[in-house]
């Protein structure tokens, strides 16, 4: 999110200035450009055989993309199938050519959904079925695809503006990235493969005149290091001066990072924004922020949740939100002591006070699947400071060994893969009854900052 945020969002930090930006720009319906042949397509002859279906895993999107053309080529690949066909968002694009192994295959797009008539299975083993999909996108003032900026911004639904792709958050799929037309004199921030089952909204690029500073190299060989555009020099150094002992503590203290060995908080100059997104390895920070150590802690936990771990459904969101602000503020601490960690935890008491104030909703809905994150209020503030505050009060229920232990035991069973909150609950719970405490402790925890409304009061501070 998001903090635009962080998602997670944004750090997903989602500030309330943020917060308005995206209610704008995404809060109705997207505004997407007309679609070639009206809703009808290459296989308008073939009289309704082609159907809408969403539920075909999608396993890999290597995309080739240039950007001096809007242009690029989707190289999607499909896991066998007992049926034939596949769906893909593609609302924002222009879609030239679909093909398989053996040629040009009938496709049809309504209402900004690509069907294509997707063979049952592959190649010589039975393998994956490749499609290949050529189409143009186009360059948009909204964080809603590709920026005019030089920036791409996906979350939470909007990869259709940017490739063919579903949106849901739970689908996951592994990432080849190459780009061509970059301007003169400017660079391209990108990971070339993201190697690891990762949300569609992950995969992300920046482009823009970058200067790059490596900041350390963690206790498990990963690069830690900092883009930054002219001008920004001494906030980026300022803002990430501890980063690299940050990711080395959630590497040690959470598990294993799945998405390569080089990662970096890259500047991105979004409009009417604030924060950061979690586009691992090389998640962006609206130039804004990139003096703000929480924002980039922030948005490296997004690596373990919300990124690392999908979300099932939007109704999940606090897992990722909660987490990842939890996890930050835990990073601070062990890299700048108690004191610095006190200054998280009244920043965020601050920003849940206002939140409540404002915008009173549950962080944890009783639903999955029925509610939209933006449009029923799901992207707030509290998923990410009510999530925070649970797992500060379950800490201080069963001790920080033993959420430490959960924290990690749940994301190594979970890495790679989509849950939701009400796993995490169980595992707390579990490791609440290890310790000796009750399990209802945390079910009750629960019920008080996830399930309610209203300011609770709140566990006390380091």
């Amino acid at each position: 999110m998001k903090t635009c945020m962080t998602h997670a969002p944004i750090a997903r930090l989602a500030s309330l200035a943020l917060l308005a930006s995206l209610a704008a720009a995404c809060g109705g319906e997207p505004d997407q450009p007309s679609l070639p042949g009206g809703g009808g397509g290459k296989a308008d002859e073939l009289g309704g055989e082609l159907g809408e279906r969403w539920d075909r895993d999608l396993l890999f999107t290597g995309l080739r993309v240039d950007l001096a053309q809007k242009s690029a080529t989707a190289e999607i690949r499909l896991a066998p199938s007992s049926a034939p066909g596949a769906s893909f968002d593609v609302k924002g694009l222009e879609v030239l050519a679909v093909r398989g192994e053996a040629g040009e295959l009938p496709y049809r797009i309504v209402a900004g959904r690509l069907d294509v008539a997707a063979p049952r299975r592959g190649g010589e083993a039975e393998g994956a079925v490749a499609l290949s999909i050529d189409y143009r996108f186009r360059e948009r003032e909204e964080l809603e695809g590709q920026t005019t900026s030089g920036v791409t911004f996906t979350w939470p639904y909007f990869c259709g503006n940017l490739f063919p792709c579903k949106s849901d958050p739970a689908d996951g799929l592994r990432f080849a990235l190459e780009l061509e037309g970059v301007p003169a004199k400017q660079q391209a921030v990108f990971p070339r493969t993201i190697p690891a089952d990762a949300p569609s909204y992950m995969a992300a690029w920046a482009v823009g005149e970058y200067s790059y500073k490596k900041l350390g190299v963690t206790k498990a060989g990963t690069e830690v290091g900092v883009y930054w555009l002219p001008g920004e020099e001494a906030d980026s150094l300022r803002g990430t001066a501890a980063l690299a002992a940050h990711f080395d503590w959630l590497e040690q203290t959470v598990g294993p990072y799945l998405f390569g060995d080089k990662v970096a908080s890259v500047s991105a100059r979004w409009k009417n924004a604030y924060g950061g997104m979690e586009h691992h390895p090389f998640w962006h920070v609206d130039a804004g922020s990139m003096d703000d150590a929480y924002i980039h802690a922030h948005e490296a936990a997004h690596g373990w949740y919300g990124d690392g771990i999908r979300l099932r459904c939007w109704e999940d969101f606090v897992l990722s939100e909660g987490p990842t602000s939890y996890l930050a503020a835990r990073a601070i601490s062990a890299a700048g002591g108690a004191a610095a960690e006190k200054q998280i935890w009244n920043r965020f008491r601050a920003r849940l006070q206002s939140a409540v104030a404002s915008t009173d909703v549950v962080a944890w809905p009783d639903s999955c699947g029925k509610l939209d994150i933006l449009k029923d209020n799901i992207y707030t503030s509290i998923p990410y400071m009510k999530g925070a505050f649970f797992l500060r009060a379950v800490e201080l229920a069963i001790g920080r060994t033993a959420i430490d232990r959960a924290l990690s035991r749940f994301y190594i069973a979970n890495a790679g893969k989509a849950a939701g909150m009400a796993d995490l609950i169980a595992t707390l719970s579990a490791e609440a009854v290890a310790v000796g405490q009750s399990a209802a402790t945390i079910e009750s925890l629960a019920q008080t900052w996830l399930r309610s409304k209203g300011m609770p009061e709140l566990p006390a501070m380091p």
